[in-house]
Parts: C-alpha cells; structure tokens; sequence
C-alpha cells in the first residue's frame, strides 16, 4: 500500500514592504473575529470601489448631514446656552451624526453589493463618507458664519482628523453588520455585538474631539485634537485594521494569527528522517 504524498507547504508570506512602524496586536481577539467575516474582492468592474468612494461622499455630504443639522438646530434653538455645549459633546456625536453617516453607508453597501469584502474597505467606504460630511458642514458653518476668518482655515485644516477617522469606525461596523446579514441574520440580531462596538468608537472619538474644541479656548483645541486625540484613535484604527498600515496594500487584510484563521492552512509537512 503506498503511501499518501505529504500536504503541501503553506504559501510564502507575502512582502508587504514598510508597516510604518511596528505592528501591533492590541486587539487580535476582534481581529480575528473581522478576519472570519472576510472574503476575497469580487468587483466586476474597476469601476465599482471609485464608484462607491463617490457616492458615499455624496451621500454624507448631502443626505448625511440633512438629519443631523435639523436635530441639532431644533435642539439649540430649545435649550439656549445648555445646548451650546450639550449639543456637540452629546446630541451630534451619539444621536445624529454618526447614525446618519451610518445610513449613508448601509446605502452603498446594499446598492453596490460587493464593495465591503473586508473590513480596510468599510473603514475607506466609511473615511469617504466623513469628508463629504466634513466639507459639506464646514460650508454650512461659513454661510452662518460661525467661523470667520482664520478659524475657518482651522476647521479646513482639521478635516482629514475628524469626521473621516470617526466615520472609519462605524464603517468597520458597516461592513461586519452587512456581513452578517448575508450570512442569514436579521438586521437587529446582525447589529449586535461588534458593529455596536465600532459605532461606540466612532462615536466616542467624535465626542472627546468636541470635548476638547468646546472647552479649550481657540486655536489650542484645534491642535490639541490633532496632536492627542487624533494619534491614538489612528493607532486604535490601525490595531483594528491589521495592525498596520501598509499603503501599498492597503486593502489586502492579512490573515490574524490565530488557529481559527490560520487553520485553513494545511501545517508544513514533517522534516525528513
């Protein structure tokens, strides 16, 4: 009886060039749990990812903010001075913002059914629609004049630190929420337990972000958001996405160390005797 050919050896590992310091692992558990959600892009068009990039910062920069503005002036203008703080510090980051940038991205998700294969590409659906949101409330802040002159130049320059990275948290979410669903769950039994969490963060991040803008006196809270606050959501971002960020291939997740991930991977065959 001959003797069966020994499984073949696991595949090399990939050269991912610079990880733009080290890789960490503050967060593998979670990781793993995305990983097992992951599957390979099937776009069938290049034209699809441009596509969902557009229309998500469409949609948070026209339909995202509809909902928020309209909570949030209602809100102000029925609580006075409490709402000066209460309303950027609460009601916009848990009540308004975050859902609404959210709502925009289960849009794309369900119009463009194979643009959340892994969760880098929930995170960049998700920075989309926060600068369109960003840009869209900078314009509305400037026709009510809310922020003349130089502090306006600040809020431009503050762009890329606040919305995209919050909205790069609940777009994580998006992509586990939408994952589930096509995994037979409901909406409601899908949403719960990591997608929550990833809102949580987001919104989180947005409100200590308005924390520190409402009470620390102009333009200090302005670098205070990007010197101490932005790095270590960044940091927390990058854990979550891999570990790392790799530009060269961003969208690539690599496989979590983790038998439950690594076990697809038949072990390498014994050394010879």
């Amino acid at each position: 009886m001959s003797e069966l050919p020994p499984p073949p050896p696991p595949p090399p590992p990939r050269k991912l060039g610079n990880f733009h310091l080290p890789r960490t692992n503050f967060f593998l558990k979670i990781r793993t749990q995305l990983a097992e959600l992951e599957q390979p892009p099937k776009f069938k068009s290049d034209l699809e990812i441009p596509m969902a990039f557009f229309i998500a910062f469409a949609l948070g920069g026209i339909l995202g903010i509809a909902y928020p503005l309209a909570v949030n002036t209602a809100f102000s203008a029925a609580f006075g001075n409490a709402a000066s703080w209460a309303t950027p510090i609460f009601i916009a980051p848990f009540l308004t913002e975050e859902l609404s940038k959210g709502a925009c991205m289960l849009v794309v998700a369900f119009a463009l059914v194979r643009v959340l294969p892994n969760r880098r590409y929930g995170a960049a659906i998700g920075a989309a629609t926060g600068l369109g949101f960003a840009i869209m409330e900078n314009l509305v802040f400037a026709v009510q004049g809310q922020t003349p002159g130089g502090f306006g130049l600040l809020r431009l320059i503050n762009t890329p630190f606040t919305h995209p990275i919050f909205s790069s948290f609940v777009g994580i979410g998006v992509f586990v929420l939408v994952s589930r669903m096509r995994k037979g769950k409901d909406f409601f039994e899908a949403a719960l337990g990591l997608p929550m969490l990833f809102v949580l963060i987001g919104m989180i991040n947005h409100s200590l972000w308005n924390l520190i803008a409402v009470f620390a006196p102009q333009p200090v809270n302005w670098f205070l958001g990007i010197i101490a606050l932005s790095p270590i959501f960044l940091v927390i971002l990058r854990d979550f996405l891999g570990g790392h960020f790799n530009f060269q291939h961003f969208f690539e997740s690599l496989p979590e160390t983790s038998d439950s991930v690594l076990s697809d991977f038949p072990p390498p065959p014994p050394p010879p005797n």
